[in-house]
Parts: structure tokens; C-alpha cells; sequence
């Protein structure tokens, strides 16, 4: 039994369990036709991606033990008869899945169809896999599926179900929570629009992918629980798709600066900001101006640092290759694509040591956890996985941190 525990109070402690997917044979079955269904707006060289994909793997081994998804998968279908019937039965709801889902399918296999599909049939590859952070959302000590915006991630929330309701790590501790078992059917809230700020501070996008009746099902979870507590609500555009989510805009570095998208979270547009006090199931809402206006009226004395420098056109083009999306796994210690050189010039400007993330694999150099007056980013070069639409954050699926 794994003695550490799902554990989530901020968006930067120390990390302890993360869950990850390194890209594979899904991507394969991707061709020019399924693009727009596969949410891609080209397709992906898979060698590459997974040549790439060593760097994030690099780094986070040597900060934690890693949990691949498809491995929580095989062991809780393995392990738990309850846990292959309710694969079973949900599998048995689509025609097109009679002639393979059965029950004595070995463990191995069943996983491999959930997640490549099973060619010649409509039951698709699950592309977006890789990015394991919309799929889940882990907050204080629970584990909550999230509720997709697309019909084509829907099989990836089904995973995510099945290891929160069975894996051992999971349920040593009764984690799992689900709010949407009798919610409206247009109800969204997507892992990469939420981001603890604190035990019970959150900050919350809405757009594209994310919703206010999303916002609403996880306030009626949480305030079970805790009798006030605070949601940030930001709106984003519906277009383009760089803006999909929150954190393609904002991220938390340390415990002290935030990486920002300037002309959205800083600047004069319609987008609001508002801070909802829940308490004792009331909500209050109070608009800001910004994020940063909103958390230092909570006492946080967070300051931005900006994707692209703030020079010129920096900022559009490098949020677009998701330059605003960092992760982090320490305080002050995150992950971020190198390619965007002037958010890089940003953060080196704010104090942080740049690190190619090769270092760390090629044995040049170990990661630096402790230490949070010397804080880095670590870089990793990207030209493939930056192609599917997100970053370091969108790629990880944090399950328990160190308190700050």
C-alpha cells in the first residue's frame, strides 16, 4: 500500500504522486480526416513526440514516483472484479463494441483497446491522452473526474473514473467524488480550467471548455466539507483555440509570482474577473480587475511574470505554443517549452536559472527540489508535442503534494 496519499492544497508544493501518458500507438491511428474530431490542427510525428516526451519523464522521475495511466488502468482492471464490470457495462451501452469487449479479455489487452481503439470500428483512439490534466481534478483529498466539453474525450474521463473509484491509491483513503451524476448535460469543468491556490482558495476559468454550471457542481462538493471558501472565476474567449483553457493564460511559479498572458489577465477587455465568497452555502461575488487584484485581496502578494517579455508581438506568438503554461513540481521549480525564448528571458529576468531539461536526462546535471530561494525553470525543446495545443502543465496530473 502506497503510504503517500491524494493530497492537493496548492498548485506548487512539493510534488509526491503525478499521473502521466506517454504518447503511443493512439496517435498513429490519427490521419488528415479525423483531425477536427481529434481536436489537432495537424497531425503529430509520434517518434518525435515520445523523443521529446523523455524530458518531462526525466524530470519528474527524479522528483517523485511517476503513475502512468494506462498502468493505474491494467492494475485496477487486474485486481478488482467490480472494476471490470464497470468497464463492462459501460462498454455494453454501444453496439460497437460487442464483438470485443468480453469479460475474459486479459487485463492487458482491454486497456490497450480503451486507449488505442480498435481499428476497423467507430470506437476511436483516445488522442488527447497525453494530456492527462483535463481529465482529472485532485483538490484538498479528493479525486474528481472532470466532465468534458468534447464528446471525443469522453472515454478519457471513463478512465480517469475507473482508477479514482477502484486503484488501491485511490481508495485507501476514499478520495473519489463526483458531482455529475445528476447534473444538466451541458455541464463542463475541464483540469486545465482549475488551479488551487490554496486549501481553500481556487481560481477557476470559464470558456471554450469550462462552464458556469461546472463551477457551480464543484462548489456543491467542497462546501460539504468546508463552510467558506473562495473560487477566482475568469472569463476567457471561445477563440482561438490557444485559449482553451486557463492555464494557456495563467500558471502559479512559486510562492511568489505567477506567469501571465499580459493582454488578457492584465489588460482593459471584456473578460471579468470575479472572486466568489461561498460561505455557508451562500455565494457573494465581488469583480476585479484581475486575477492578481483578486488574490491579493485574499493576502497573497503574488506578482506576474509574463509570457513573451511584454515586447511586441512576443506575447501572442508564444502563448500560442503554449508559453504561458509552466508546471510546477517544487516551489519555484517548474517546466516549460524552451522555444519560447522571451517568456524564458522573462523568468531568468525574474531570478529563475535556466536548465535544459536534455541535462537532466543526459545525466549532465540533477533537478533541484529543495532550495526555494534558487528557483529554475527547467526547458525542454519541443516541436511536436507542442503541435497537439498545450504545454508542461496540460501534460501532468498532479495526485498529492507537500503542504506549503
Amino acid at each position: 500500500m502506497d503510504t503517500v496519499q491524494v493530497n492537493l492544497n496548492s498548485e506548487v508544493g512539493r510534488l509526491r504522486r503525478v499521473v502521466l501518458h506517454r504518447p503511443g500507438a493512439e496517435l498513429e491511428q490519427m490521419g488528415p480526416s479525423s483531425l477536427h474530431e481529434a481536436l489537432y490542427s495537424d497531425l503529430l510525428n509520434t517518434k518525435v513526440a515520445q523523443k521529446e516526451y523523455r524530458q518531462l519523464e526525466g524530470v519528474l522521475k527524479e522528483v517523485c514516483p511517476v503513475f502512468y495511466i494506462d498502468d493505474l488502468v491494467v492494475e485496477t482492471l487486474r485486481e478488482s472484479a467490480e472494476a471490470r464490470r464497470f468497464i463492462l457495462d459501460y462498454l455494453a451501452k454501444d453496439p460497437i463494441t460487442e464483438a470485443w469487449a468480453k469479460v475474459d479479455l486479459p487485463a492487458e489487452e482491454l486497456a490497450k483497446r480503451l486507449v488505442a481503439g480498435v481499428p476497423g470500428t467507430r470506437f476511436n483512439p483516445l488522442y488527447n491522452l497525453y494530456f492527462t490534466r483535463d481529465i482529472g481534478v485532485c483538490f484538498n483529498a479528493y479525486s474528481m473526474p472532470a466532465h468534458m466539453a468534447t464528446h471525443v474525450r469522453s472515454r478519457e474521463i471513463l478512465l480517469a473514473d475507473l482508477v479514482y473509484r477502484y486503484h488501491p491509491f485511490f481508495t485507501q483513503n476514499a478520495s473519489r467524488v463526483n458531482p455529475w451524476e445528476k447534473v444538466d448535460a451541458d455541464t463542463r469543468l475541464e483540469g486545465g480550467d482549475f488551479q488551487v491556490c490554496d486549501r481553500n482558495v481556487f481560481v477557476i476559468g470559464q470558456g471554450a471548455r469550462s462552464n458556469r454550471k461546472g463551477v457551480q457542481a464543484f462548489i456543491s462538493v467542497k462546501q460539504k466539507e468546508c463552510p467558506l471558501f473562495y473560487v477566482i472565476l475568469q472569463d476567457l474567449p471561445m477563440v482561438p483555440e490557444s485559449f482553451i483553457h486557463l492555464d494557456m493564460v495563467f500558471t502559479f511559479l512559486s510562492r511568489s509570482h505567477c506567469m501571465a498572458y499580459k493582454p488578457l489577465i492584465m489588460g482593459q477587455n471584456q473578460y471579468s474577473t470575479r472572486l466568489l465568497k461561498v460561505e455557508n452555502g451562500h455565494v457573494s461575488e465581488t469583480v476585479f480587475d484581475t486575477i492578481f487584484d483578486a488574490l491579493h485581496s485574499l493576502g497573497y502578494a503574488y506578482e506576474p511574470v509574463f509570457c513573451g517579455n511584454d515586447e511586441g508581438f512576443y506575447p501572442d506568438r508564444e502563448q500560442w505554443h503554449s508559453g504561458a503554461n509552466f508546471f510546477a513540481f517544487a516551489p519555484g521549480k517548474i517546466m516549460g517549452y524552451g522555444r519560447n525564448t522571451h517568456t524564458i528571458e522573462a523568468l531568468s529576468k525574474a531570478g529563475f536559472e535556466v536548465v535544459p531539461a536534455w541535462d537532466v536526462v543526459d545525466g549532465k546535471t540533477k533537478v533541484q527540489v529543495e532550495n526555494e530561494d534558487r528557483p529554475v525553470v527547467y526547458t525542454l525543446e519541443s516541436a511536436e508535442l507542442v503541435r497537439g495545443g498545450g504545454g508542461c502543465r496540460c501534460m501532468t496530473m498532479p495526485v498529492s503534494r507537500e503542504d506549503l
